[in-house]
């Protein structure tokens, strides 16, 4: 094959993936980011302060998805890119991208302190939703003015060693400026952040598991494990929803900022067909972390696999006034209390019964 023909099948390919991969990515991520909504503002689940983090995750995505994405298909997949035609476009395509990317990851760093915070024995004054809302709406504040400078130095520019139009920041120490920025705020500090809270609740949980704490009330004993159950499950999907985030994204924005620092001008066209080709596979494969969230979520806990199976149930019901998942009897706990000497001698007594929970109603988690 001839270095005209590579380099016309590289751009072809390059045109392809960015015309049809990311549908696939609309379609699931359009299904996941509206479940997560269902499920994250059910009662069981809304009033906890770490689902206040994962719904603006959820919103944010939502930009990601509807704004990121869909620019991106016309611009690369059609060749219909509105940014090279108005400079006012030009400004607000990158800073949504940049605020609403940036925004999705920092919210996953504040469920991740949270969780820290709450296994810190931190909950009554951190891990509140009134508190978490007045955070979440900080962290919109300082995102937005951190990004203010898109709007005034991305111009419509000449690629470099190329006649084609491009948007993107001025060339020079801003565009460095801009590509670390991104790099650090988006790609590479966030995940850091997640893995160092993360790491501490694992080890303050590990530590609370030492402590055995006398059983006054059974009730109360058995509302402090629920709690517990859902907080360790939350962690789960925040540890791997980290995971995710640093595979997905780590690589693009390292080839982002290398591609700036590196010189473009003396490469032969076939090495820029290459390297936009590794670019934009690259920046396909980061919309999984904003995508795909829900059934990540699902595979990690099991309230959030409860939560989907009963709004399935609930919708099942609807339509047809049967339930599609058979009830199951709950567990029954029995106490008796007995008075011996003026002294209380409590004993449970533990029934043997099956402890599923009952689809298609209330329950606690």
């Amino acid at each position: 094959m001839s270095t005209s023909s590579e380099v016309a099948w590289l751009n072809y390919v390059n045109i392809q993936l960015n015309r049809y991969f990311p549908l696939p990515v609309m379609i699931f991520g359009t299904i996941g980011l509206i479940l997560n909504i269902i499920i994250f503002t059910r009662r069981s689940l809304f009033n906890n302060s770490c689902v206040q983090y994962l719904l603006a995750n959820t919103l944010s995505n939502v930009i990601v998805l509807y704004w990121v994405v869909v620019t991106r298909i016309f611009s690369d997949g059609y060749a219909n890119d509105l940014s090279i035609r108005s400079n006012t476009f030009c400004k607000i395509r990158y800073f949504l991208t940049y605020y609403s990317r940036t925004l999705s990851t920092w919210f996953i760093v504040l469920a991740c302190m949270d969780r820290w915070l709450s296994s810190n024995q931190a909950r009554n004054r951190f891990n509140t939703v009134s508190f978490a809302r007045k955070i979440i709406l900080i962290t919109f504040i300082i995102c937005f003015l951190s990004y203010l400078h898109i709007c005034f130095l991305f111009i419509i520019q000449t690629s470099a060693g190329s006649t084609s139009l491009t948007c993107y920041a001025t060339p020079g120490v801003y565009q460095v400026f801009s590509d670390l920025q991104y790099l650090i705020f988006y790609a590479l500090g966030p995940p850091i952040l997640m893995l160092i809270f993360g790491l501490l609740t694992l080890k303050n949980l590990r530590r609370n598991r030492r402590f055995v704490l006398p059983i006054s009330n059974v009730q109360n004993q058995l509302k402090i494990n629920s709690i517990k159950r859902r907080d360790n499950q939350l962690l789960a999907m925040l540890l791997l929803q980290v995971m995710i985030i640093i595979i997905f994204t780590l690589p693009f924005a390292i080839q982002k900022l290398l591609n700036t620092l590196m010189p473009t001008a003396n490469q032969t066209s076939l090495e820029k067909a290459q390297s936009n080709l590794l670019t934009g596979t690259l920046r396909l494969i980061s919309y999984g972390s904003h995508a795909f969230g829900f059934f990540f979520y699902t595979l990690a806990a099991r309230i959030f696999r409860t939560e989907l199976l009963q709004i399935i149930n609930r919708i099942y019901r609807i339509f047809t006034r049967k339930n599609l998942f058979a009830p199951t009897r709950s567990a029954v706990v029995g106490i008796t209390f007995m008075k011996n000497d003026g002294n209380m001698t409590q004993t449970m007594d533990y029934q043997t019964r099956t402890t599923k929970m009952k689809l298609g109603q209330n329950i606690e988690i």
